[in-house]
């Protein structure tokens, strides 16, 4: 998905919509624009789009925080009724990807961009497929399950899946046990560590409640001054595959998901939202502009991972 644009974009001018204001919907370019001088968080957004543009003249500037907050409450909830209604498709070049074949074991982490074709021929090959869903707002579990019934319950069925929202951080402490547990490489420890931790969130959210791991916010960032994914939690989330980090490719949107595979070993390869394939990924070893012939398919990006290990496999 992208869900920048095709997600968040069009639920806050249904917000804006909602409150009257039409005159105010962001175009794809302006979205775009706005992250790149944000903070990235929806707050962030809207501060700085009315900063640049002019606050309401019938609105006092006491009144400007609380403003914002009702806006993105607004667009919380547009979001949770595009998501519900599956309104936020896949990206639009998924079902242009060419078949492919696999020798050897490997894995595959992929971000928000789900393209249903390279993730089937990947699972069809045999390999582990984990999926991370996340936003900045509340909705990780919604994301999730709406790309789950996108791809379709056989594929759906396949994938690892782990969610995780904007204020769910991982702790110096995680971190550091995180970082021990993805060093043994071993995947019964990783996998318990992970539980455990599950675990304790839900006893904080309260039983029943849908909980995934969590992870910094910055998966979703543009830019700004949030802070980057942790390399040790991505690394640990990678050992319960059971696949070696040098076999696994990490395919995702922003630099800040690059940077930290990079740092866990992995095989960061770029695919970048809509208005954005001109950026710099200097963490990426490969980029392509979108999915399908030519661009980014299940063999090519087998190939460079096997290129790296120096087999014609993908290594173990």
């Amino acid at each position: 998905m992208d869900i920048h644009i095709d997600g968040h974009r069009v639920a806050f001018n249904n917000a804006f919509h909602s409150i009257g204001m039409d005159c105010v919907q962001w175009a794809p370019a302006v979205y775009n624009d706005l992250l790149g001088c944000s903070d990235g968080t929806g707050e962030g957004l809207i501060t700085a789009y009315y900063t640049t543009v002019g606050w309401p003249v019938m609105l006092a500037t006491s009144e400007r925080p609380a403003f914002v907050r009702k806006v993105h409450s607004l667009k919380e909830g547009q979001l949770a009724k595009l998501l519900a209604a599956d309104r936020v498709p896949l990206r639009p070049d998924v079902k242009q990807v060419g078949p492919a074949g696999r020798a050897g074991g490997g894995s595959v982490e992929m971000k928000r961009t789900t393209p249903r074709r390279v993730i089937s021929d990947a699972v069809t090959s045999g390999a582990a497929v984990s999926l991370l869903c996340g936003t900045q707002c509340t909705l990780p579990e919604d994301l999730a399950a709406s790309c789950r019934r996108l791809l379709g319950p056989d594929l759906a069925a396949a994938l690892t899946e782990h969610v995780w929202a904007g204020d769910e951080a991982p702790t110096q402490m995680l971190s550091q046990m995180l970082s021990a547990a993805a060093g043994d490489l071993k995947q019964r420890a990783a996998m318990q560590l992970v539980c455990t931790w599950q675990s304790e969130r839900r006893k904080e959210d309260g039983e029943g409640q849908p909980m995934g791991v969590g992870l910094d916010p910055s998966l979703m960032a543009a830019g700004g001054s949030q802070q980057r994914v942790s390399s040790e939690f991505l690394a640990a989330l990678v050992a319960t595959t059971g696949t070696p980090a040098s076999s696994t490719l990490a395919v995702a949107a922003s630099n800040a998901m690059l940077q930290a595979a990079a740092g866990s070993g992995l095989f960061p390869v770029a695919v970048p939202r809509r208005f954005a394939t001109q950026g710099s990924f200097p963490a990426a070893r490969a980029k392509f502009d979108g999915f399908g012939p030519g661009l980014a398919t299940w063999p090519r990006l087998r190939a460079l991972l096997a290129n790296s290990n120096g087999n014609g496999g993908m290594g173990r």
